[in-house]
């Protein structure tokens, strides 16, 4: 979820800064998104379909949490 934090991403892109497999990522985008931490916007690009994550308020919530624990 921190890799979220401040903007939208691809899942690639989150996949690549978190270390995680490409095709694991998005099981973990699938249940942040039915917990209610994250959002998707599907958006047209180069005539494909292009999936945007971002996080929801509760989401931000939590991240802010996590980070003033640590």
């Amino acid at each position: 979820m921190r890799e979220l934090d401040g903007e939208p991403k691809h899942g690639y892109a989150i996949a690549e800064s978190a270390g995680i497999s490409k095709g694991g990522i998005y099981s973990h985008l699938n249940d942040l998104e039915a917990a209610g931490m994250v959002t998707v916007d599907e958006e047209e690009e180069d005539g494909r379909g292009v999936k945007t994550y971002r996080l929801t308020e509760a989401g931000e919530l939590l991240v802010e949490a996590l980070k003033k624990a640590e």
